[in-house]
């Protein structure tokens, strides 16, 4: 996806969260030269999530830190694992299990800090009901299920901290189906996206088949840096169920195909590309 200009003042002010989260000292210091970066950088036709992931690298290393956000990243995956016995129950309830499950994986989706949204973990307990009971807009679940019932291997690439450990879910109903889900994390810490360590400590590693990492410090996936598991990953499965508006505006015009977009359209620009009012639950199939 392109960056716009309403993409710059959503990028800068998820870098002054970040710096206040770690040294408010350093806000002017840090906000000048991300701001010099991106006018450098800036040009028609950038990727939003390139030209994104140069000014996070510019203000961690400025900041000293691998992770800004480590203490919000536990409380989210506490905040959502107890609104798991929750989720458990509309599904046991649900007369369509795929549809619900994939509610219920959106619906963590929304623990975005720093952007507008949430700036707490816990404001997801209060919204959880209402998200999982809005329909999709676009609702492209009825092919997804046309695309799973002809799959046996699913890449699903992870999204945020606590949105993983609702992630096990979805991921288990695939399971159930037969197929083989093959889960891929941040190769390093970058905002709030799941690493490793991240999804072994919630216990949403459990669930998959096996686990990838995108090997490097991305939004989204880079797939100039992909390790070559990752990219014959791509090329085998069936199908790639991407989580997130980051995944969108990484890999929404890579040309890997089918995908599966799940997530909150919480922004305007991601909204118009995939389609959608803001602030509604997406699930949208890219084909060929």
């Amino acid at each position: 996806m392109e960056f716009t200009a309403e993409c710059a003042p959503c990028l800068l002010r998820r870098v002054l969260f970040q710096t206040r989260l770690v040294d408010p000292s350093l806000e002017a210091k840090v906000m000048s030269s991300c701001v010099r970066l991106l006018s450098e950088e800036w040009e028609p036709g950038t990727n939003s999530a390139a030209l994104a992931t140069k000014v996070h690298r510019l203000s961690y290393d400025l900041l000293g830190v691998d992770d800004p956000y480590r203490g919000l990243k536990a409380e989210a995956n506490r905040v959502a694992a107890s609104l798991l016995p929750r989720a458990e129950e509309l599904m046991q309830a649900s007369t369509d299990r795929l549809r619900t499950a994939c509610l219920v994986a959106i619906a963590g989706n929304v623990m975005d800090f720093g952007i507008g949204g949430f700036e707490s973990p816990e404001e997801l307990r209060h919204t959880f009901e209402a998200i999982v009971s809005e329909e999709p807009e676009p609702d492209d679940v009825e092919r997804l299920r046309e695309l799973l019932r002809g799959a046996k291997e699913v890449l699903y690439l992870f999204d945020n901290c606590g949105e993983i450990v609702l992630d096990t879910i979805l991921i288990r109903e695939l399971r159930s189906m037969g197929l083989a889900v093959t889960g891929v994390v941040k190769g390093e810490s970058i905002i709030t996206d799941a690493t490793w360590e991240d999804l072994a400590a919630s216990g949403a590693d459990k669930a998959l088949s096996a686990c990838l990492t995108t090997g490097a410090f991305a939004i989204g996936v880079d797939l100039e840096k992909a390790p070559r598991e990752l990219l014959e990953a791509f090329s085998r499965a069936d199908l790639v169920l991407a989580k997130g508006m980051a995944n969108f505006e990484a890999l929404s015009d890579s040309g890997i195909r089918p995908m599966a977009h799940l997530l909150r359209s919480k922004c305007l620009p991601v909204s118009k590309a995939i389609g959608a009012r803001k602030d509604r639950n997406v699930i949208k199939v890219l084909e060929r």
